[in-house]
């Protein structure tokens, strides 16, 4: 069975196509995976577990409990549709920038951090990973883990910061 890709002209911005590609692959949505899901999606950068339950509690009847956060975003990031950001340690949704490789199981994506504004841009690059994992493997290293983090400045905090330099 072929597997649908995201448009990659548009964002999602809510767990529909989640929903699609996991009744596709037979996984299982759970409300609670949803809510965090869409609240990835439309978060369009990464949030901290805690900041998650924070902002659920505003949309939910019921407070949820850290731990149920947290399982739903091990399962979402176990079924390849969020990345965990350990630098950030934070969670973001896969977005539709790869979509050769995103909602599908892959092998880890390069996630660019800035860590000044905490933006994070997930691309997918096969010549480098192959390179990094041959020059891992020369060494001894497995890579491990669904993401390779290189944290720099994002061209929105490089501009600031040269306005800031020019005053």
């Amino acid at each position: 069975m072929q597997q649908t890709k995201p448009n990659n002209t548009e964002q999602p911005k809510s767990a529909s196509t989640a929903d699609t590609l996991c009744t596709q692959r037979g996984l299982r949505l759970t409300r609670v995976r949803r809510l965090v899901l869409e609240y990835l999606l439309n978060a369009q950068m990464p949030v901290k577990a805690y900041d998650i339950q924070d902002a659920l509690r505003l949309t939910t009847p019921k407070t949820l409990p850290p731990a149920s956060i947290y399982r739903a975003l091990d399962y979402l990031q176990q079924e390849g549709l969020v990345h965990k950001v350990g630098t950030l340690n934070a969670y973001v949704a896969c977005t539709d920038t790869c979509p050769e490789t995103c909602y599908v199981r892959h092998p880890p994506v390069f996630m660019l951090v800035c860590p000044r504004c905490r933006k994070s841009r997930e691309i997918s690059d096969p010549k480098l990973y192959q390179t990094i994992v041959a020059t891992m493997q020369r060494q001894g290293f497995q890579l491990q883990g669904d993401t390779v983090e290189l944290t720099g400045t994002c061209p929105g905090c490089a501009q600031q910061q040269e306005q800031n330099c020019s005053l």
